[in-house]
Order: C-alpha cells, then sequence, then structure tokens
C-alpha cells in the first residue's frame, strides 16, 4: 500500500516503520491525524480517547459512520485503522488526559484536544519526557498550529498563556481536516528530519478568508 508514495518519501520510509507517535484524542483533529499516519506508513500508534460517537460528530470525525454511534471512539478507531493498515502496531487507551495519566514512550506526540486545560496538562507531560508535541487547535473557519521542541521554543503553555476554555462553536469541517493534515505533515517532518517545519513559528489559518499566516514565535 506504500508503493506510490515510498519513492516521495525515499529513506524516510524506515524511519517512519520505526517511529512511535501517541495521538491524544480520537475526535475530529485526531480521526484525521490517525487515519492520514495509518496510511503513510508509522510503525507504532498510539491513541487515547474518553468519548462516544455522538451524531453531530459524524460531520468531521471521519472515521465514523452510523453504526458507529453510542460506541466508544477508540474502539470504533481501532477498527478502522486495522482494516487501512493492519501491519502498523496500535494501542487505544480510554481514557482521559489529565495529571494521572502515563505519557507512553513515544517519539512525537499530537495534540488532537478539544480544550486548552487537557492541552496544557499535555503540554506539561510532553515538557517532563522532552518529546515533541505537534499542536492545533480549531473554531469556526480559523486554526492555529505549531511545534514544539522543548527547548527550542516555548512550551504550550507559555505560547497560550492566559487562554480561558469556551464552549466552541461549530468547526467548519473543512478547516478540521486541514489542520490535521498540517499535523500528520509536522510528525513526518519531524520523525525524517525534514527542514522548514513549523518549529518556532506558528500557522494561523482562515478558511473564510482564505488567509495562511506563518508568524515567528521566539
Amino acid at each position: 500500500m506504500f508503493q506510490r508514495h515510498s519513492e516521495l518519501l525515499g529513506e524516510c520510509m524506515e524511519k517512519l516503520h520505526k517511529a512511535k507517535v501517541f495521538v491524544a484524542g480520537a475526535g475530529g483533529l485526531g480521526c484525521t491525524v490517525l487515519s492520514l499516519l495509518t496510511r503513510t506508513g508509522i510503525g507504532s500508534l498510539y491513541f487515547a480517547d474518553s468519548a462516544f460517537v455522538d451524531e453531530p460528530d459524524l460531520n468531521r470525525q471521519i472515521l465514523y459512520d452510523r453504526d458507529s454511534l453510542g460506541k466508544k471512539k477508540v474502539e470504533e478507531a481501532l477498527v478502522k485503522l486495522k482494516r487501512i493498515n493492519p501491519s502498523c502496531d496500535f494501542l487505544a487507551i480510554e481514557g482521559t488526559i489529565d495529571d494521572s495519566f502515563t505519557l507512553p514512550d513515544v517519539d512525537v506526540v499530537v495534540d488532537c484536544l478539544d480544550n486548552f486545560k487537557s492541552k496544557f496538562v499535555l503540554d506539561e507531560l510532553c515538557q517532563r519526557k522532552s518529546t515533541p508535541l505537534v499542536h492545533a487547535g480549531v473554531e469556526g473557519y480559523t486554526g492555529q498550529a505549531t511545534t514544539i521542541v522543548y527547548g527550542k521554543n516555548p512550551a504550550l503553555r507559555d505560547l497560550f498563556r492566559g487562554v480561558k476554555d469556551h464552549k466552541i462553536r461549530q468547526v467548519f469541517p473543512p478547516l478540521v481536516v486541514l489542520m490535521a493534515s498540517v499535523q500528520a505533515t509536522e510528525v513526518i517532518k519531524l520523525i525524517c528530519g525534514m527542514k522548514d517545519s513549523l518549529v518556532g513559528e506558528i500557522l494561523l489559518v482562515d478558511l473564510l478568508r482564505n488567509t495562511f499566516e506563518r508568524v515567528r514565535i521566539i
């Protein structure tokens, strides 16, 4: 299944096959990130969520369908991902990201959570292990993404100091897929040592106005 893109990624494919990635959240961002990394050939994928599939999720959470309603997201995602790439080593964790959560030993962590309280906990867990964190957030037609390598650029808590959680309005489904695609690309860049990543920068996207802006944060 990897033949068509193996030439594009070249020697990177071997690194991807050996890599371990943890995805926090199996909702909108998480579904697309997991799907893309599975299809790309990541060797081991770990992911966590505690929610059940609800009907409003179906407009942006691409691993689920109407047969998934009422079922645990991690269980449904695991079934779908194994069908895509049965050779990948998956670990589905049913649980929330809090102070008691044990972060797996991985090469990269992907923040696909939907609130800053949990995002900051994940940030702290990654900082303790010096594990790179690929962040994204979405609301309405706007989103942001950045890659944090601790010691090189500010932690997520420092970058979004003072931000408060509020009830998220509806999110434009194509924006979710776009920002998750950026995250998956950042994961690949980190694993393969590619240049021009979002380390030290934040990407700001507004699909309503079709604007894409990269801002230095260090």
